[in-house]
């Protein structure tokens, strides 16, 4: 069966910084913007690399 948890978490994370990123345009705190996304990004591939990180262990058990 698919794990679809993967696809929610990082569409909600998408969502959370989407909001902010529009919180912040309306406060005309533009200059925050792209260290917020950029955190974004970096929790997201954090996200991914905990399931490559499970992928490759998957992997590794196979081939014994």
């Amino acid at each position: 069966m698919i794990d679809f948890t993967i696809i929610f978490k990082l569409a909600g994370l998408g969502i959370c910084i989407t909001v902010i990123n529009i919180l912040l345009d309306k406060a005309d705190a533009k200059e925050w913007k792209f260290p917020i996304s950029v955190v974004g990004v970096i929790m997201g591939l954090f996200i991914v690399m905990q399931y490559i990180q499970q992928f490759f262990q998957v992997v590794q058990t196979f081939a014994r």
